[in-house]
């Protein structure tokens, strides 16, 4: 194993070589070299606040029986007895949280709990989980159960009012059940003496809905209606809910859904017009981060290229929220917003080789969302998706032994090696450039803000209308037009169709961003009842070599309206590109004939949003509240080399070393469940300074004694 030893160390700057082949360039040392790869200079008197805990949170799922069918995998994501075991947390039988669970999610410091988690909430009845068990006989996990389960483990409960099903009044309802004293004069308080709790829970944090955006899923994955909100109508929903849910106990807050993360900008029509409905009012709004969005079997990336940009992307996080900011202030008024990040994670959704989302390499992503949620002060609180069992669990079992995956570790160590205040910690290190590969912004050389410029450089032209592949049993399943500068597709086929046969094309430069916006009107196409972000019209902008052969585009938002709407997409060009390809699209129509028209399309070039050549080296610093002791977290990006270290700015007394590591990045614990853990590693004490030599593909928390 080779230890990095550098002389001179420096960010590098963007190189076509880079974003071509995904390698990482750093200007090593000759072998032989005598000082330290890395420094980190501590400044225990520089405060940068005290620690703020609620970021250690965990997601709980909630089923409800008779709502939940399928979730695009239903065979790994749910049990059938799931409504009756909280995902594994709850004993039915014993009719209490699991002991030996309640001892896991203590160790890991969970200090929030969210419920009922995900889409469940969208059509999720709390007054079916309240009550008798014996009159609830296929739900014997509901509310008091949840709640009993954060009693047990000291965590803070957070739960998330259903937006597609019930009123606000069910929501003060709510309300009540959980903070409203017992006087005989709050049904729903006498309800929970009933269920076995006299006391008030005190229950402060609420959230409206989640990712409310994409609708219910009803009538694919829940019975029913499909229901879908548009944002003025969420916003005007919000505000009636939250007066009401106030009137009952007026220190709840309730939080406002901000559109769903799975993709690397912010700035959507949803978000703009519930900020603007919502204005002042708004107690605090809500985001999901899953960086990268890597969602194939198909092998697209290597598995060191993935995790070198994996590893690189949540240096994107304080982007995110600047721009977040800048949009809420600009809508609201508001300059000091709090978010709740009620779901974070790897946004890695597949199976083969292995499934990435357990294994060292995530985890380590996870690790570096924590230290950029507890370096950021508008963070209220994070819950990792998801605690137990089901997709993402990072504990995995029903019964002992329970399987630690790796992200367990990652809370472990936080709970039992940092401290309580901040303090300031100067990094000198290697950096990286990450090329992004439309999984994650790209991150190179140094950082620079986001600019438009505002000329529109698509060449006028007609749209190329292709026929190939359009007839199927002896039919033709799409018919298409240009009429008077508007693109009219007529998908008329009882299969699912992916539309892309037209298309406009123009020259690009190598490794430069452009902005391309169309005006879009869909009729059908099953708009009626869509998947997230899929159904409905839309453009894809990518090179113009097309995507068999380059696997490099992007896809805008969809428009599912019978009246114009705004689409957009970004895309950043490889390094040996020529032109870029704009085509109509349609990912997925459901079976249901429709119409798209397209309009209006416009290329502008952009600069995109850049954080900057990526430290090899994540730290934070902290120290406890009497100030003997400082607790350094650091996670070690390098996927190949150690890095040997030396911690300057404290003189020690003793010194300890804790390390979360594996075999390899891609290392899992499902069938060995000691393959990834924490171990013991030498630090030394050298005057007044600390040496260590931090492993590759690690994180490690340092303990010093003075």
């Amino acid at each position: 194993m080779q230890i990095i030893n550098f002389k001179k160390i420096k960010s590098i700057a963007v190189t076509a070589i880079m974003f071509s082949t995904g390698v990482i360039h750093a200007n090593a040392d000759p072998a032989g070299s005598q000082e330290p790869a890395a420094t980190i200079t501590l400044n225990p008197a520089a405060e940068l606040g005290s620690v703020n805990n609620r970021i250690f949170g965990n997601s709980q799922i909630g089923t409800q029986a008779g709502g939940w069918k399928s979730y695009r995998l239903p065979e790994t994501y749910t049990r059938p007895d799931e409504c009756d075991r909280g995902s594994g947390i709850w004993d039915p039988d014993a009719k209490r949280p699991v002991p030996e669970v309640v001892k896991l999610a203590r160790e890991a410091g969970s200090t929030v709990a969210r419920y009922p988690g995900g889409c469940y909430a969208h059509n999720f009845n709390w007054k079916g989980c309240i009550g008798p068990v014996e009159k609830r006989p296929n739900q014997k996990f509901g509310l008091p159960e949840f709640l009993m389960f954060c009693e047990e483990t000291g965590a803070e409960p957070l739960i998330t009012v259903a937006e597609y099903y019930g009123t606000a009044r069910d929501a003060a309802d709510l309300v009540e059940y959980c903070n409203a004293i017992d006087d005989g004069k709050h049904p729903y308080a006498a309800m929970r003496t009933r269920d076995g709790h006299p006391r008030p829970y005190g229950v402060v944090w609420f959230e409206y809905g989640n990712e409310s955006g994409h609708g219910n899923h009803g009538g694919i994955e829940f019975p029913g209606q499909f229901k879908i909100f548009s944002p003025e109508e969420y916003g005007r929903n919000y505000l009636e809910y939250q007066k009401a849910m106030k009137a009952v106990d007026n220190k709840i807050r309730l939080g406002v859904v901000l559109d769903e993360l799975w993709q690397q900008s912010v700035g959507s029509a949803w978000d703009e017009n519930v900020l603007k409905t919502g204005g002042s009012n708004i107690d605090f709004v809500i985001a999901h981060i899953y960086t990268p969005l890597y969602r194939t079997n198909e092998g697209k990336l290597d598995v060191k290229t993935l995790f070198t940009i994996g590893l690189a992307s949540p240096n994107h996080i304080p982007v995110l929220i600047k721009r977040w900011k800048d949009r809420i202030k600009l809508h609201t008024g508001i300059s000091g917003m709090q978010f709740a990040v009620t779901e974070f994670n790897g946004g890695i959704v597949q199976d083969k080789p292995v499934p990435y989302r357990f294994c060292l390499g995530t985890a380590l992503i996870v690790a570096e969302h924590l230290r950029f949620y507890l370096s950021e002060p508008s963070i209220a609180m994070a819950t990792y998706w998801q605690f137990a069992n089901a997709y993402y669990g990072m504990v995995k079992g029903y019964k002992e032994p329970y399987t630690k995956r790796p992200a367990y570790w990652v809370f472990w160590l936080y709970k039992h090696y940092f401290g309580d205040i901040l303090i300031d910690a100067v990094v000198n290190c290697p950096s990286y450039d990450s090329p992004g590969k439309d999984i994650a912004a790209p991150a190179y050389g140094a950082p620079t803000g986001f600019s438009v410029f505002p000329e529109n450089i698509l060449p006028a032209q007609k749209w190329e209308i292709r026929t190939a592949g359009i007839v199927k049993n002896n039919k033709p399943w799409l018919s298409q037009q240009e009429e008077n500068g508007i693109l009219v597709a007529t998908i008329d086929s009882k299969d699912k169709e992916n539309y892309h046969h037209a298309s406009k094309r123009m020259s690009a430069a190598p490794l430069t961003g452009y902005q391309v916006s169309a005006e879009i009107m869909v009729e059908g196409l099953g708009t009626s009842i869509p998947a997230p972000g899929w159904t409905g019209g839309g453009i894809q902008v990518g090179d113009g070599r097309g995507w068999a052969a380059t696997k490099s585009c992007v896809i805008s938002n969809m428009a599912q309206s019978k009246e114009w709407t705004k689409v957009q997409a970004e895309y950043f060009t490889l390094p040996d590109a020529k032109d870029i390809v704009i085509d109509a699209r349609c990912k997925d129509t459901r079976g249901f004939p429709g119409k798209i028209y397209v309009r209006n399309v416009q290329v502008r070039r952009f600069i995109p949003e850049n954080s900057g050549a990526v430290p090899y080296l994540g730290v934070n610093a902290s120290k406890s509240r009497d100030g003997k002791s400082i607790y350094i977290m650091i996670v070690n990006k390098h996927l190949t080399d150690d890095i040997q270290t030396v911690i300057n700015g404290v003189s020690a007394k003793a010194v300890e070393a804790y390390c979360l590591s594996g075999p390899s990045i891609d290392a899992l614990n499902e069938q060995n469940p000691d393959n990834v853990k924490v171990n013991r590693i030498p630090a030394n004490i050298n005057d007044k300074s600390v040496e260590i030599t931090l492993p590759k593909h690690s994180m490690t928390a340092v303990i010093i004694r003075l």
